[in-house]
């Protein structure tokens, strides 16, 4: 019934339109003859007619099934061909299942909307079909990934976190030279067992950080010490033997003050010349080590003896020089001048100047009472002290003498040998003195 609608409603139209046409020839029948039809009006007849005929075609195509009614076994098996198909007519419930085949689909022309979820299995995909446009982000898991599938050129840089990697799987073969940086290992990771023998060199090592106890007992040898590092704290007490000491090395900065005591002097090592002059003091010498050949010449000075401790046996023969003289003869003098007494000259040897002391002693008597005998003592040509004395005699004859004694000296006697005499006189020439028993001795004394 929609179909002869559609028909009527055409039919009403195309009248309308020669309608329209008979009005127009009509009013340009004034312009043109009767047995002329313009074009402009022909074309559009011609168009208008096919195109009615087109659509009456098609209204009976689509009315017809609806009169008449064709059932499924009055068609013979295959006469519907494509072209008896309209467009868009096989809808989906007129597709058997299973029956739309690869064949049937055009190429490319099923979209996402058409696949079902979950419709397309692994066979359904063809190898490399899947595409990285194709894969959704995210959506590759785990368990979609074959194992060791994913190979080196597909890991994107820097993509392989340490949250990715399996802990403990990443062995040596695995790091490339010269990869590991400082910050990537973990304080005390590395053990001494990754360490290579040898690998540690100098230039490792932090300043300060090899203690003691990472050196091996006994293995630092001369050469691994620079010079002037072994400094005294690092030498324990008592551990610098002889043989660690070089010959010659110990000088006198290296001992310390009073650290050399008797046993560290080898006997006889220490000579004059290692005595400073003026230290060796009297309580340093052994009792009788000051012998007579360790006393130079002259050294012995007063200072240096004793009160009393030179005795008579400590004294040389001539070491005090000194001369004597006597004699038994009896001698005569009427001589008023000072006069060589006869028989009382000596000589002495002094070896630098001296004190003489002169000491005379004689018997006398004058003949005559009431004069006088004065004596004198003379060093070569000078009087000693006193100028003189006088002779005061009692007695007047031989058998009537006395004996007198007389200390002259004489200070400030120069070295050398000098002859000291006595001589005499009296008083008046009427008198004549007379010496008997006599004696005259001279010491000298150090000036």
């Amino acid at each position: 019934m929609h179909a002869c609608r559609i028909i009527s409603e055409l039919d009403l139209k195309f009248i309308n339109f020669k309608s329209r046409l008979s009005t127009n020839a009509n009013i340009g029948e004034t312009k043109m003859d009767k047995d002329k039809v313009p074009i402009k009006i022909v074309v559009p007849i011609i168009v208008v007619t096919w195109v009615l005929s087109l659509i009456s075609a098609l209204a009976i195509v689509m009315v017809m099934p609806s009169l008449f009614s064709v059932k499924s076994e009055q068609i013979g098996t295959g006469l519907i061909t494509s072209d008896k198909i309209a467009d868009e007519t096989i809808i989906t419930v007129k597709l058997a299942d299973g029956n739309v085949t690869s064949a049937k689909i055009l190429d490319g022309n099923i979209t996402a909307v058409d696949i079902a979820d979950g419709s397309i299995i692994t066979v359904k995909v063809s190898d490399g079909a899947v595409t990285t446009a194709k894969i959704a982000d995210g959506a590759v898991t785990g368990a979609k990934i074959a194992d060791s599938a994913i190979i080196t050129t597909k890991l994107a840089d820097g993509s392989v976190t340490s949250a990715k990697i399996l802990d403990g799987t990443i062995t040596a073969v695995d790091l490339a030279e010269d990869v590991l940086l400082l910050a990537m290992i973990e304080d005390g990771a590395v053990t001494t067992a990754k360490i290579a023998d040898g690998a540690i060199v100098t230039i490792k090592l932090a300043d300060g950080n090899v203690t003691s106890a990472k050196i091996m007992d006994g293995t630092i040898t001369a050469v691994d010490l620079a010079d002037n590092s072994t400094i005294t704290a690092k030498i324990a007490d008592g551990n610098v033997t002889t043989a660690k000491i070089a010959d010659g090395n110990v000088t006198t900065a290296k001992i310390a003050d009073d650290a050399i005591i008797t046993i560290k002097l080898a006997d006889n090592s220490v000579t004059s010349a290692k005595i400073l002059d003026g230290t060796i003091t009297a309580a340093d010498l052994a009792t009788g080590a000051v012998t007579e050949l360790k006393i130079a010449n002259g050294a012995v000075t007063t200072d240096k003896i004793a009160d009393g401790a030179v005795t008579n046996l400590k004294l040389a023969a001539g070491a005090i020089p000194h001369n004597v003289t006597d004699s038994g003869t009896q001698r005569q003098t009427s001589s008023t001048s000072f006069v060589d007494m006869p028989d009382m000259s000596v000589d002495i040897t002094l070896t630098r100047n001296s004190t003489l002391l002169i000491m005379f002693s004689a018997t006398a008597w004058l003949e005559t009472a009431g004069y006088y005998i004065f004596i004198r003592a003379v060093v070569g040509t000078t009087p000693a002290h006193p100028a003189e004395w006088v002779l005061t005699l009692t007695r007047l004859t031989h058998d009537d003498y006395n004996a007198y004694s007389f200390m002259f000296y004489q200070t400030n006697v120069s070295a050398g040998t000098h002859t000291v005499k006595m001589q005499w006189r009296v008083n008046s020439g009427v008198a004549t003195g007379n010496v008997y028993i006599k004696s005259l001795s001279v010491i000298a004394l150090p000036a």
